[in-house]
């Protein structure tokens, strides 16, 4: 026991190093994605000088990038590099639709074993890396405002789908059984990583009826 176990309690922490390690490279590339799907949203605050409203927009950005990178502990100086609108490297940053931007993120990330850093150096560097297509909301031609339609009216055994979009996902997950329907049938589920997250559509349509038994919700989150 005297020469075993001294090297089991040295495996078990170069496993828990092992752990940390691939958990940090998994939020590292959450965050990526996080930056990314923000920058993808909103392209026009990197395209030419930006507004004040623009220039809030990338703070919230750098904002949203440095909290993750606090929160996975890393070392050093927290920095969010700009998003790259220019992924294929051409030269040319385009801010079209479609066209993808580009998050980068390192994290060096320390280790808990002499051992481990004698093999893979001390801090270890983790890399992310996401790709999001940009997209715009465009609101045009819309008819002038008029008389409210008429309230509607639903069969029995199903309930008017409620408006989730905008709503926090843990603030939808409320609104959707609040309105009649089933918990369990409401998807992604509000978990941690998730509650806090915006909701960007749902499936179905706000406003339709719905059986509230069987229907189920999916919404995406940003």
């Amino acid at each position: 026991m005297a020469v075993i176990l001294p090297l089991l309690a040295l495996l078990l922490v170069m496993a828990l190093d092992a752990g940390r390690l691939f958990f940090g490279w998994v939020a590292l590339q959450n965050a990526s994605r996080i930056g990314a799907d923000y920058a993808a949203s909103h392209a026009d605050a990197w395209d030419g000088a930006p507004n004040p409203i623009e220039q809030d927009q990338q703070v919230r950005y750098a904002l949203l990038v440095i909290e993750d990178l606090q929160a996975l502990g890393c070392q050093g100086t927290f920095v969010a590099p700009p998003p790259n609108f220019d992924p294929d490297g051409n030269g040319t940053n385009d801010f079209s639709d479609g066209a993808l931007v580009r998050v980068d993120l390192d994290c060096d990330f320390d280790l808990l074993t002499p051992l481990a850093e004698s093999f893979l150096g001390a801090p270890v560097t983790l890399h992310g890396r996401s790709d999001f297509a940009i997209n715009r909301t465009i609101v045009s031609g819309l008819p002038p405002p008029g008389n409210p339609p008429p309230p509607v009216s639903c069969p029995a055994g199903e309930a008017k789908v409620p408006t989730l979009v905008g709503e926090r996902n843990q603030d939808a997950y409320v609104l959707w059984i609040g309105a009649g329907f089933k918990g369990v049938n409401y998807s992604p589920q509000v978990t941690n990583p998730n509650k806090n997250r915006t909701v960007r559509t749902q499936l179905p349509a706000a406003g339709t009826c719905k059986p509230t038994q069987t229907e189920p919700m999916a919404v995406t989150l940003s």
